[in-house]
């Protein structure tokens, strides 16, 4: 049997505001990519047809508003960035469009297919105060149909935008774990043929 074509297809899905989530992603994905095929996308360049093809999507955005994204909280980061002389590069290439526009349009789980999601928030609280994009993330795939790898985890970032020291460690920590995830559900559809 042709090993590649029975590697799993992941995408690594993400929208980033600062950088935070976008680094995030590149770690996870790099932990993915010895035991799968991985392409990482910013959510503004993925539609439902790059999603439908895909074995298992990864995908992560940063905590807004106690959930994903939208136009007006995009447009307000823009601001911030703007007035933060410098110290801040917007990393999102279109407000008005992002993770939460792309999973409404997310086409329903049209066989076994897999996630697991992810976000960024702030570390100066408890998730009950700041929310969480990846469990906003991990209920709009479960009602289309697509089955949890792993529970919804968030990376903590400081009141600058940026990761708190550590938070990439875990990230690569995470990765590796949701490879040995992959590794099971790979042998799973190999023992379906």
């Amino acid at each position: 049997m042709n090993e590649t074509a029975a590697r799993t297809r992941v995408i690594v899905l993400y929208e980033s505001m600062f950088g935070a989530t976008r680094h995030v992603a590149e770690t996870i994905a790099g932990r993915l990519r010895p035991v799968a095929d991985v392409t990482i996308m910013n959510s503004v360049d993925a539609g439902p047809a790059d999603l439908a093809q895909a074995d298992v999507i990864v995908a992560g955005g940063p905590t807004h508003a106690f959930g994903l994204s939208s136009e007006t909280t995009r447009a307000e980061a823009k601001k911030v960035a703007e007035r933060s002389d410098g110290v801040l590069v917007f990393d999102c290439p279109d407000v008005t469009r992002g993770l939460r526009e792309l999973l409404r349009a997310l086409p329903r789980a049209s066989r076994q297919q897999s996630f697991a999601s992810f976000s960024t928030r702030s570390g100066k609280a408890p998730r009950l105060f700041t929310g969480s994009a990846a469990r906003r993330i991990d209920r709009e795939m479960r009602a289309m149909g697509y089955l949890p790898l792993l529970p919804p985890r968030d990376f903590l970032i400081d009141s600058t935008h940026r990761l708190i020291d550590g938070q990439l460690t875990d990230a690569a920590d995470w990765g590796a774990h949701l490879a040995g995830q992959l590794d099971l559900h790979q042998e799973s559809r190999l023992g379906e043929r």
